[in-house]
């Protein structure tokens, strides 16, 4: 079975207005585009923003495709591994249904896409948004109803391997991470709708100068749904929405990634 070491896992959005979306992200948040991809009528096929080493893809959302599940996602997380088929022999033997299946695709990726419990849309494929090497900056938050669920599934499933566990005030799991690869996927309580409202998915940035870096975000109109502070566990960090109303965290706290 694959040990997932080469894994990177990215963030995929869908925005309204992709190439608006770019743009400001730019400036608002200091993402770089790597590689974007028009249609004729200037929708944005795929492009990919990295912060560091670390990325997201982006899209521009369009009519629902029946066979196509990414259409009917506002976001979702992007493994790129060279074990594709060894993930999706695991994903199969632990009883999940998959989404899209195995295929070869048109654009040289080999991949598959598939549901976990909470509802959130995993693809796992060869192609590469991320850099090969270097530390990450960016850190999926995936919304979870019962986290002990969505733990046990993710490493029996996608092989992940938990790490950090964080128990809440009802004795469930307020917070926890799990590695996959270099990359460290977090989980969050549904005991705080207040700042998540209807999302499932928030993207966490490390960033080392982060006053700069909420006053460059605010100067460009970025909604605070959660104002600069410092966390009881040393960090100094903040919440935004961007202009699609995504949900945003940027702190000097980085996850436990499994450098090697």
């Amino acid at each position: 079975m694959t040990t997932m070491k080469d894994a990177r896992v990215s963030p995929v959005f869908r925005y309204r207005d992709a190439a608006a979306a770019i743009a400001w992200l730019e400036q608002a948040f200091g993402l770089t585009t790597t590689e974007r991809h028009a249609a004729p009528d200037g929708s944005i096929v795929h492009a990919e923003l990295r912060y560091g080493p670390s990325a997201i893809g982006m899209s521009t959302a369009g009519p629902e495709v029946t066979d196509n599940p990414w259409t009917s996602v506002r976001s979702g997380l992007y493994v790129c591994t060279a074990d594709v088929d060894d993930v999706h022999h695991r994903v199969v033997a632990a009883g999940a249904v998959t989404a899209t299946p195995l295929t070869d695709t048109g654009y040289g990726a080999r991949e598959f896409s598939v549901r976990d419990p909470e509802g959130h849309l995993w693809s796992v494929g060869t192609y590469g948004m991320a850099a090969a090497t270097g530390e990450p900056t960016i850190f999926p938050v995936l919304k979870c109803r019962n986290a002990q669920v969505e733990i046990d599934w993710l490493t029996r499933a996608l092989g992940l391997t938990p790490g950090m566990s964080v128990a809440g005030d009802g004795g469930g799991v307020k917070h926890a991470e799990l590695s996959l690869g270099r990359d460290t996927v977090m989980l969050g309580g549904a005991d705080g709708d207040a700042l998540w409202g209807d999302d499932i998915q928030c993207t966490c940035v490390y960033v080392e100068a982060v006053d700069r870096h909420h006053e460059q975000a605010i100067a460009h109109g970025a909604t605070i749904a959660q104002p600069l502070a410092d966390a009881p566990w040393g960090s100094r960090g903040y919440y935004v929405r961007d202009l699609d109303g995504f949900l945003w965290g940027f702190s000097n706290y980085r996850a436990a990634g499994r450098l090697e």
